[in-house]
C-alpha cells in the first residue's frame, strides 16, 4: 500500500507545536530484483517502505516526487506517467511556473512543489534530475535530485500556509536511469535522504530551542 500516513501525536494538544514533517517516505518498483535491492540498502533507515507496483498506480500520499528535466517536459519515460494521471495541464503548470521563477530552466538541485488537483495525489515534486530529456545517461544526478526534492517539501511544511505534506511517494530511480549501476544509484538515494533528515533534525531541535 501507498496510504497516506497520519501522525498519532499530530493536534492532540501535547507538546511543543511543530511544522508538519515527512514521516513516510515510499518507494514504488514494478521490477523484483530492484525492491529487494532497496529493501538491502535502505531498510535500516526509519520511515522508509518499498512498495512492489508501478508508481502511481492504486497510490495514495500527500505528494509524489518526479525527477524530471530542466525544461519541465513531462511526455516521455518516466515523465509521463505523470501526464498521464494528471493530464497535460501539469505540464503547462510546470513550464509556466518554470519560466515565471527560473528563467525557464530549473537547475539540478532546485524543485518547485505543484498542485496537482487530485485528493489522492495533491501534490508534485518536480525537481530535475537530468539538464536535457533523455540525457541522464551522461550524468546521474539522483542525490542532488532528491536532496532537493525533499528539502522543497520541508520549507513547504515550515510555512504552514498548505496541507501538511507528511508522505512522500517516489519512483525506482534505478529504471529511470538505464544503463547505469543500480546498487551505485539506490546509494546516492540513500545519501540524499540521510542528508535531508540532519538537516530536518537539525532544524527541529532548532525550532524547539527557541
Amino acid at each position: 500500500m501507498c496510504d497516506r500516513m497520519i501522525d498519532g501525536n499530530a493536534g492532540d494538544g501535547s507538546g511543543p507545536t511543530t511544522h508538519a514533517r515527512i514521516h513516510r517516505i515510499a518507494i514504488r518498483t514494478p521490477v523484483a530484483h530492484h525492491a529487494d535491492l532497496y529493501r538491502a540498502l535502505l531498510g535500516d533507515l526509519p520511515g522508509i517502505s518499498i512498495v512492489d507496483g508501478p508508481l502511481l498506480e492504486g497510490c495514495i500520499a500527500d505528494a509524489v516526487i518526479a525527477p524530471t528535466n530542466s525544461f519541465g517536459y513531462l511526455d516521455a519515460g518516466i515523465d509521463a506517467a505523470f501526464t498521464r494521471r494528471f493530464g497535460r495541464r501539469l505540464q503547462r503548470s510546470l513550464q509556466e511556473r518554470i519560466g515565471w521563477e527560473f528563467e525557464a530552466e530549473l537547475p539540478v538541485g532546485e524543485a518547485v512543489l505543484l498542485a496537482t488537483g487530485d485528493i489522492s495525489l495533491p501534490f508534485v515534486v518536480a525537481a530535475p534530475a537530468t539538464h536535457l530529456p533523455g540525457a541522464i545517461s551522461t550524468e546521474p544526478m539522483i542525490y542532488r535530485s532528491i536532496h532537493a526534492a525533499l528539502r522543497t517539501v520541508e520549507r513547504a511544511n515550515a510555512t504552514g500556509e498548505l496541507p501538511p505534506i507528511e508522505s512522500v511517494v517516489m519512483p525506482d530511480i534505478a529504471s529511470i536511469v538505464p544503463g547505469w549501476d543500480v546498487e551505485s544509484l539506490v546509494i546516492q538515494l540513500r545519501q540524499a535522504i540521510e542528508a535531508w533528515r540532519i538537516v530536518s533534525e537539525r532544524a527541529q531541535r532548532a525550532s524547539r530551542a527557541a
